[in-house]
This record gives structure tokens, C-alpha cells and sequence, in this order.
């Protein structure tokens, strides 16, 4: 253990320096590097990712197991989180109100960029927007709280069939685009297009769609990996900045990206 890490107190506990206790913090980044790797894990790779000599990880690590926060395989040697560190992240799971913590997401996302966000999740047939919130200036897409958005060619559809089992929205889209003249080869092209959607993590209005509004959507997930709901931030066409590494697009990630660690979500 790093003798440097805590001294004891007069009242026989340790002493805390500036905010906190150092030791605590150490012993808390091994078990976040583990949390981190999604797998079990070699010590020497531990201390590496830590920042610390083998030794001192060790020292840790031995503390961690004691209280079930990690576990060791007896065959492999491995590192990997215990059921104690899966009893408090599922307590905290049943603790969290993904509504709130989403509100405050698109309050702030809508008064940081001066645009219209909304949340939308899925139904079961097509995405439904939950809330909505006005950005400075008026909205300049006509949606409320409660109605459906078209999975074609709205960027918010989009992110959702690409991150939802094809099973789920396939025959719904293939009927709205029906509907709307297009043909086969038509629909094969605009499916075959959600893969790059699903590598950017995000998906914005497709060009000639719509002739007043430019739209990013942003995917929000859960712990279990599960596309939990779509963030969407509407803006007027020629005004609005959807461009690769603009702001909007920049920020409107960031903000998801917190949103979705909030929820569990293992995110790089």
C-alpha cells in the first residue's frame, strides 16, 4: 500500500488532505479502470491504466476483494468487478428518474446552443416525442409533446433504426416509404445507408428533405447497451450549423454522452 497515500489521525482515522483521501481516490481509479475495460483484467495492466507501480495496485486490489467490489478468478487470475460493485450500480439504476435527468439535459443542451431540443423514445411503432424545449427564438418545426415522428427521412428516425433491432421498425418503414412513392431498390439504399449513421453515432437532416429546418439527432443509451432515446436539436435551415466538428454537433454529443454514462451506459 502507498505509505504516502493517508496518514492517521489523533482520532485513529485518517487524515484528510485538501477535499479528500488520497488512498480512497487511488483505490476507487483501480476499481474504475476496471469498470472501464468491460472485461477482467491482468494486474500489470491494471497498474499501467492506473497509474501505479504493480505493488501499490495490488495493495488495492486485495482491499477490493475483501469487500466484494472486486473478485479475482481463481484459474486465470483476473481481475473484474464483484457483486458488490454490481449491487450499487443496480441501486443506484432503481434510484435514477431518466425523465429528470433527461429535462435537465435538453434545458441546458436548448439554452446553450439558443435552439429547439426535443427527446423522443420509441413506442414499439415509431419514435414519440416525450418533451420539448423552446430554444430563444421561435421553433421552427411545428411538434408537440406526444406526437409521432416519421422514421423517413427524419434524422430522429434514423438514429433510432439504426440503433434498434431491424425487426422492430423494418415493416413500419418500408410502408411510410411505400406510401410516399418509393420503391424497392429505394428502400434497400436508405437501409443500407443507417450503417454509416451507426458508425458516426448520430445522423443529420438529409439534404432537399425539408426546405425550412436543418435537424441533429443524437442517440442517448442505457446500461444494458439499449437505444433509450433520441435527442434532436432543430434549427433554421442556412442559420443552423450541422456541419462535422461544428458546435451544435459538438455539444449536442457531449451532452448525450453524459446523459448516457448517468444511465449506466459504457461510452467511449
Amino acid at each position: 500500500m502507498d505509505a504516502s497515500a493517508e496518514k492517521e489521525t489523533a482520532t485513529g482515522g485518517p487524515e484528510i488532505r485538501g477535499a479528500g483521501i488520497q488512498s480512497l481516490e487511488k483505490g476507487l481509479r483501480v476499481l474504475t479502470t476496471i469498470r472501464h475495460a468491460g472485461h477482467g483484467m491482468r494486474l500489470n495492466d491494471i497498474a499501467e491504466a492506473a497509474g501505479m507501480t504493480p505493488s501499490m495496485a495490488h495493495g488495492y486490489l486485495v482491499s477490493l476483494v475483501r469487500t466484494g467490489f472486486v473478485a479475482q478468478d481463481r484459474l486465470s487470475g483476473l481481475y473484474d468487478l464483484g457483486d458488490a460493485s454490481l449491487q450499487l450500480g443496480l441501486a443506484s439504476l432503481s434510484r435514477t428518474d431518466f425523465l429528470s435527468l433527461a429535462r435537465a439535459t435538453i434545458t441546458e443542451l436548448a439554452s446553450r446552443l439558443g435552439e429547439t431540443v426535443t427527446l423522443a423514445v420509441w413506442n414499439g411503432d415509431a419514435p414519440v416525442v416525450v418533451d420539448k424545449i423552446e430554444g430563444r427564438s421561435d421553433s421552427v418545426y411545428e411538434i408537440k409533446v406526444g406526437s409521432l415522428v416519421r422514421l423517413w427521412p427524419t434524422a430522429t428516425g434514423r438514429v433510432f433504426m439504426a440503433g434498434l433491432p431491424r425487426h422492430e421498425w423494418e415493416h413500419h418503414l418500408r410502408d411510410t416509404m411505400r406510401q410516399g412513392g418509393e420503391g424497392e431498390a429505394s428502400i434497400a439504399r436508405f437501409i443500407a445507408d443507417l450503417a454509416e449513421v451507426r458508425e458516426r453515432g448520430y445522423a443529420t437532416t438529409l439534404p432537399s428533405t425539408v426546405p425550412d429546418f436543418s435537424a441533429i439527432a443524437v442517440p442517448v443509451f442505457d446500461h444494458r447497451a439499449y437505444l433509450k432515446a433520441v435527442v434532436t436539436v432543430l434549427g433554421r435551415q442556412g442559420d443552423f450549423d450541422i456541419a462535422p466538428g461544428g458546435e451544435p454537433l459538438t455539444t449536442a454529443l457531449r451532452a448525450t454522452r453524459s446523459l448516457s454514462l448517468r444511465l449506466g451506459a459504457s461510452v467511449s
